[in-house]
Parts: C-alpha cells; sequence; structure tokens
C-alpha cells in the first residue's frame, strides 16, 4: 500500500507537471497573423485607428508590400484620405467613445505617405498625383524634382480648373512650385498653359487662391511674374486686416524675386 501511494503521488506530480508544460506551451504560441483580407478591410475602415493598425502590420511584414492587392489598397486609401472621403478624422471612434485626430492622426497620413512613396511609380500620372496631394514634395535630386514636376502637371492644371474654389486654392501653389522645379523642361504648350493659369489664378474671384498664388511666387516665381505681382499690388480688391493684405503680399513677393535673381 505504501509503494503504491508513492507510485499514485508519483504519477500526480508528473501528470501536473505535463499539464503546466502544455499550459506553458500554449501560452508561447505567437499570435496568428492577420489574413491579407482581413487587412484590405480594416484599410476600409470609417476609423482612421483601425486604418492606422492596419498599416502598422502592414509595414511590420515586408512581405505584404510585394503584394499587387495590397500595394493598389495603400494607393486607394491615400487618395482618399487626400479627399476627405472618410470624413473627419475626429469622428468619435465607435468601441471609447472618444474623438480621435490630431498629432496621432497627422503621424498617421505621414507614415501612410512614406509607405506609399516606397513603391509607388512616378511615372504614372495618377501614383504621381496622389502623392503629390499627400505633400510628397521632397527629391533626392534636382533632375528627379523636374521629372516628377512633369509628370504630376496635367493633374495639377486640372486642379486648377475646378468649379470648387478651394481646389483651386490648393493646386495654386502646388502649380507655381511644379513650373519651378521643372526647370524649363516643359513642353513649349503646357509651360504657356501654365504660366496662365497661374495669371488667372491671380485675379480668381476667391480671394484664398490669389492670396496662396502671391505666396507661392514669392518663393519660387521668376521675373516674368513681376508684371503680373505689380498689378496685384496696386489693385486686388481684398481689405486689409492687421496690417496684411494681399496687395502687401504681393509687394512682397516681387521683392523677393528681385532679391534672388540678384544673387544669381
Amino acid at each position: 500500500m505504501k509503494h503504491q501511494s508513492v507510485r499514485d503521488a508519483f504519477l500526480f506530480a508528473a501528470l501536473i507537471c505535463i499539464a503546466i508544460t502544455n499550459g506553458w506551451g500554449a501560452q508561447q504560441q505567437p499570435e496568428a497573423k492577420p489574413s491579407v483580407s482581413d487587412l484590405l478591410t480594416k484599410l476600409h475602415s470609417r476609423y482612421w485607428s483601425e486604418r492606422s493598425d492596419a498599416l502598422d502590420e502592414i509595414g511590420s511584414d515586408q512581405a505584404l508590400l510585394h503584394s499587387k492587392k495590397v500595394k493598389a489598397a495603400l494607393l486607394d486609401l491615400l487618395d482618399q484620405e487626400n479627399q476627405g472621403k472618410h470624413g473627419s478624422p475626429k469622428e468619435a471612434n465607435s468601441e471609447s467613445g472618444e474623438a480621435d485626430g490630431g498629432e496621432e492622426y497627422a503621424e498617421y497620413f505621414a507614415s501612410l505617405r512614406e509607405v506609399v512613396n516606397s513603391f509607388a511609380d512616378w511615372n504614372d500620372p495618377r501614383q504621381a498625383c496622389i502623392l503629390v496631394y499627400a505633400g510628397s514634395n521632397d527629391y533626392p535630386s534636382p533632375q528627379q524634382a523636374a521629372a516628377r514636376a512633369r509628370a504630376v502637371m496635367p493633374c495639377i492644371l486640372k486642379r486648377s480648373k475646378s468649379e470648387d474654389a478651394l481646389d483651386r486654392a490648393v493646386a495654386a501653389p502646388m502649380l507655381v512650385e511644379a513650373v519651378q522645379k521643372a526647370q524649363g523642361t516643359l513642353d513649349a504648350t503646357t509651360a504657356q498653359t501654365a504660366k496662365q493659369a497661374i495669371l488667372s489664378n491671380l485675379h480668381d474671384p476667391d480671394e484664398g487662391v490669389r492670396g496662396f498664388t502671391v505666396d507661392a511666387l514669392g518663393k519660387f516665381g521668376g521675373m516674368d511674374m513681376i508684371p503680373a505681382l505689380k498689378q496685384v499690388a496696386a489693385n486686388d480688391p481684398s481689405p486689409e486686416v492687421g496690417g496684411n493684405s494681399i496687395r502687401r503680399s504681393a509687394a512682397e513677393a516681387v521683392a523677393e524675386i528681385q532679391k534672388r535673381e540678384a544673387q544669381r
């Protein structure tokens, strides 16, 4: 009986060890990764935090960025974020009930732009435009900047003709900067069309379009824009507010252009 008790105790202890070992092994099992289908679904979530989580998952697995479906979905997502098609980033989160947005959304957007820029084809006008609208305007070389400026010119010109004043205001500085970065490599017809669009923007009925154009010319404009800027400085109808006005900005833009020219 004594031997049996010892044996039973040993068996009981062994069973406990096995159970503990199995339990420990179960705890050590890595969590299953979301499927591509699951990630694509999350990228279409109405909540930016869920879209951000999906982006993090994709960013942690470089193999996913070789998937044509994932690339296409990320391009579409950046396009939608550019256009605000998901609504305000400050929409309440369905689970927490708290408003999201601010710096965290800005970080998510910047990460999305960086990921898309890592694989985008800048020779594809649609992809180039999506990136430009997202603010990807830092280029490794002047040659690359010129090539990309030529690639995005058609969509910027199209946006410049929009009936929506906000669209025209957003496109106005892009147009001026693209012309400057193209460094004279645009074909004659496109160059003339772009110049006429800029001149038209200086007399746009929307004050925002005129103001953004003037500011951009101060940063990137050439001597050929000085006569038009002088007209704006003398005749723009917008009022002066707090000592600032489009007329004053136009005069300052002329001075900036002349200063750049003198330093060449």
